[in-house]
Parts: structure tokens; sequence; C-alpha cells
């Protein structure tokens, strides 16, 4: 089976988005270290620290903020990075990791489906030798025999017969 352009296309367009929105932004919000992948892009002279700040504003309730910021080797300067920069960056790194587990999914069920159901390069069904002779014999039964079977039709007037007496 071959794989056609546009459904590459589309699921790679599909696997950038669930990069970002689920894997960067929801795995991201449950483990907060798996945006450090985005250092190089966000933060490339310094190192990545987090700033994790729990209110708890009234009983019985808990607030968590999360704040990444950017501490510059040199001049030890702290900036904070900004959600969207580092979502983006981290979350196309992760998609386009996602599509290449994908497409190695694609071309082995491709070669799956191509050696299970018979078929060679375009699609074309090649049978097997014991469905050529099923084929056969299947043939000779329906070809050799001489006698007609008689299926009786019930009408509604056979039936009206068959019943008053």
């Amino acid at each position: 089976m071959k794989l056609k352009t546009s459904t590459l296309i589309l699921t790679f367009i599909w696997c950038l988005f669930m990069g970002v929105t689920a894997i960067s932004i929801g795995f991201g919000a449950i483990f907060p270290s798996m945006n450090r992948i985005s250092k190089p892009f966000v933060c490339p002279r310094g190192e990545m620290s987090l700033n994790e700040q729990v209110y708890n504003p009234y009983p019985g309730s808990t607030i968590t903020t999360l704040t990444w910021y950017c501490t510059d080797s040199q001049s030890g300067e702290k900036t904070e990075i900004g959600l969207f920069p580092m979502s983006i960056s981290a979350g196309l790194i992760y998609g386009f990791l996602l599509f290449i587990v994908i497409f190695i999914w694609m071309l082995i069920s491709a070669k799956r489906s191509a050696s299970n159901s018979g078929t060679i390069g375009s699609g074309t069904r090649v049978p097997t030798a014991l469905q050529k002779q099923e084929h056969e014999s299947i043939r000779d039964a329906l070809y050799s025999s001489t006698e007609i079977l008689e299926i009786p039709v019930l009408t509604p007037m056979l039936l009206k017969a068959h019943w008053q007496g």
C-alpha cells in the first residue's frame, strides 16, 4: 500500500498541533520539566529555572503558579520566559517526534496490510493457490449440476389455499 502525500501532510500538521496543545501545554502543565526541551530556543545563553508559588486564598483551595525564568550565565540577569514562545518551541519539537512515531507506524501498517491481503504494488489482488482451488470447485459444482432445484414460492393465494383445505 502506498502512502498518499496529502495524508502525510495532514498527519504532519495534526502532529505539530498536538505537540503544542496536548504535549507541551497539556502534559507540560502536569510535568513542567518537559518544557526544558525548548531551552536552546528561548534561553540560548543561560539556564532555565522554574519558580513555583503556592497560594491558599481560602480554606480548601490551592492555587499553584509556575513561572519560567532565563538566567543569563554571564550577567546573572533573570528574565521571565513567556508561556507562548516556550510552548510553541517545545510543542513543535514534540510534534515532530510524534510525527516520526506515527510515520513509522503507518509504514509498518501499510506493509502488513499489503502482505496480509495478498496485494502487490498498486493494490492488485493476487489470489493464492487455495483461493484458486476454491474458485474452481465452486465453478465446477455450479456448472456440472444437471438437476434443477425447485423452490416453492409462497404467494398469498397459495397460503390461503393451503390453510383452507
